[in-house]
């Protein structure tokens, strides 16, 4: 019975330590129209005949694409006349053809003599004992799509030099090339179901929502398509979670840019059959398009829900809010709430989220569709309105109140402002959310004075507006003070304001009034640099600037490698220490008791050095803490019960 509850607690605490891990069970993506139509062009040059290769994979690739494939009397003159003059005999070059021709399927049949050529040449590679496993996929992909049969003897053959080579080389590119050669071996090919853990433990995830196979997108579409198709022709589930394959699916959209032909047809055709398995699809929740920024204009937010090619599920799930928080202060807006389906497309599903009045801001929210659920997030943006807004001079030394004259938006002010370098220019404003009326602060408040001159190049400066504790914005520029950032040029400048924020549905420019400003005349320097800008100094910002050549720092010099060994052995004496000092003591291991509490305490023990060692090469502090989280305190349990045990095993002996 103590065994079972010990049990019990070293799992809920590991448990408890891996439940923060945020596990993804939708895809966070999917293949839209203008992927497809990229990934079209790119295998689309295939289409010019230039070579069998780039000829298969614009074929392939566009049936995999559910297009028609265009000039295909042209396609398979050009395939049937590549298997009669000058056949290349290289197997991969027949499986090129003989896959391209299959795919095709509206091609006029092969010679029987072309055929008894090409089947030779194939049967020659799947005979042959030295023959790698990239030779036999080829050969036995190109012998099935030539709608051959394999003897038994054959395939006997082929699971015994399949199982041999794999015993010298049993990378993940030979892994992926048994699970398809298995798939067309028939029951035969069950022997490489036993092969599918050892390439999924090989497999590298990625910031938790990406899953990947070393050699990227090709060997990743090798494996994935591989035990597909394997588990498909042996009927049995692959030993691979819904987690996994979300994430794998998760890597295979992030390539969809990809550039070549190859890749194009490897990803479609890894999406398509990820799509079509039986076992386990995987669900798309998403965004839609337009669906992220939420105002009163657009009040809806629109989730997509479809599998990974953005096609409607067969089964219309339930598609549930679970909750909406917002990001500043990670207050919950939203529990429970259903979105609405669509009548126009059944993979969007729709919420007015403006029912709630949420204030401005971003906001994550938690979507669920049956039983996988993803986090988006949306920003609800904002109207903002001018309350008042105020212009005008003042004393530069601040001994009487500055004169402001009230501006009403969107209105320019009559008359002129005059301004000279014993005064200064005040602007005051406050700015207001048109929906709650309260006063608000905006990311981006500038006062920009553009020079109004006749030669009609403009100069312009620009100032940043500052909130007070009241959000009321002030602007002060002392005209003497600043002359030098104007020039020292006196004349009428347009004063606008500017207002633009990330979550502002309405930002503005407004042009206020015109000032005219008169600054003193510049001294000393301030003359000779003066002189010295204008067009002259426009045109030194066009010339080129010196060129910035990076130092790197110089390794520091390493010590002798007697010094290194030296220092290594000083570290690793205390172990040997350790050993000696046991010796000595004459160490009683026969009495160590092997009870539960003793065994865990002391594994723990040694899983936190180990911790601490992986911390070292690889881990991050909040990882770490995670993990010594749930070892610390099965440690410490487990301790402190084999502290009582000793304490009542030495009260029994003093007895």
């Amino acid at each position: 019975m103590k065994i079972l509850q010990w049990l019990f607690i070293v799992v809920a605490v590991l448990g408890s330590s891996f439940a923060a891990l945020d596990i993804p069970t939708s895809t966070n993506s999917y293949l839209s129209k203008s992927d497809r139509e990229k990934l079209q062009k790119v295998v689309e040059p295939g289409l010019k005949l230039t070579n069998i290769p780039s000829t298969y994979y614009a074929v392939v690739g566009y049936k995999l694409l559910g297009e028609p494939i265009p000039n295909t009397s042209d396609i398979c003159n050009y395939l049937l006349k590549s298997c009669t003059s000058n056949l290349d005999t290289n197997v991969e070059n027949i499986f090129y053809i003989a896959s391209a021709l299959q795919h095709l399927g509206s091609c006029p049949p092969l010679s029987a003599s072309t055929i008894t050529t090409l089947t030779k040449a194939l049967s020659a590679v799947i005979d042959k004992e030295t023959s790698t496993i990239p030779e036999l996929y080829h050969a036995i992909s190109a012998y099935v799509s030539l709608a051959q049969k394999l003897s038994d003897s054959t395939i006997s053959k082929v699971m015994k030099t399949l199982q041999a080579a794999l015993k010298k080389d049993d990378n993940l590119s030979n892994l992926g090339y048994t699970f398809h050669i298995a798939a067309l071996l028939g029951p035969g090919g069950a022997f490489a179901l036993d092969r599918i853990e050892d390439a999924i433990v090989q497999a590298d995830e990625v910031d938790g929502r990406y899953l990947q196979f070393e050699g990227g997108l090709s060997v990743t579409s090798l494996v994935v398509t591989g035990i597909a198709r394997l588990s498909a022709s042996q009927k049995k589930p692959p030993p691979v979670t819904p987690q996994q394959i979300v994430k794998m699916t998760n890597y295979l959209l992030s390539r969809r840019s990809v550039q070549q032909a190859k890749g194009a047809v490897k990803l479609l055709d890894a999406l398509k059959i990820i799509v079509n398995n039986e076992f386990n699809k995987p669900i798309c929740i998403t965004l839609a398009d337009g669906g992220n920024v939420i105002s009163v204009q657009q009040p809806f937010i629109k989730i997509k829900v479809s599998d990974i090619l953005g096609n409607p599920l067969v089964v219309v799930p339930t598609v549930i809010a679970n909750s909406a928080t917002r990001v500043d202060d990670d207050v919950v807006v939203i529990s429970k709430q259903s979105f609405k389906p669509s009548s126009e497309d059944k993979t969007i599903f729709t919420m007015n989220f403006m029912d709630i009045k949420p204030q401005r801001g971003f906001y994550k929210i938690t979507v669920s569709a049956g039983s996988v659920s993803n986090t988006v997030m949306v920003k609800v943006l904002s109207e903002v309105k001018i309350d008042y807004l105020e212009i005008g001079t003042g004393d530069a030394d601040q001994t009487t109140q500055p004169k402001l004259t009230k501006v009403i938006h969107p209105n320019k002010l009559v008359q002129k402002i005059e301004a000279d370098f014993q005064q200064k220019l005040v602007m005051r404003f406050l700015l207001r959310d048109i929906a709650s009326d309260k006063p608000m602060r905006v990311h981006q408040a500038f006062v920009r004075l553009s020079a109004i001159d006749d030669d009609k190049q403009t100069r312009e400066v620009i100032f940043v507006a500052e909130p007070d504790a009241s959000n009321v914005y002030k602007f002060d520029m002392p005209v003497g003070s600043d002359a030098q950032t104007f020039g020292y040029r006196s004349g009428d400048y347009n004063v606008d304001l500017i207002v633009g924020d990330a979550i502002l549905s309405n930002p503005f420019q407004w042009n206020i009034a015109v000032a005219s400003l008169k600054f003193p005349e510049a001294t000393g320097t301030d003359s000779a640099s003066t002189k010295s800008s204008g067009i002259k100094q426009k045109s030194s910002i066009l010339t080129p600037k010196p060129e910035i050549k990076h130092m790197f720092r110089e390794p520091e010099k390493r010590p002798p490698v007697f010094v290194s060994n030296l220092f290594t052995g000083l570290c690793a004496s205390p172990v040997l220490l350790l050993l000696i000092l046991w010796i000595k003591l004459d160490v009683n291991v026969a009495r160590f008791p092997f009870s539960l509490s003793a065994i865990v305490f002391h594994l723990g023990l040694g899983s936190i050095f180990v911790l601490f060692g992986i911390f070292w090469l690889k881990l991050n502090m909040f990882v770490t803490l995670r993990y010594l989280f749930g070892l610390g305190i099965v440690t410490f349990l487990a301790g402190s019960k084999l502290l009582s045990h000793i304490a009542q095993s030495q009260k029994i002996s003093r007895q």
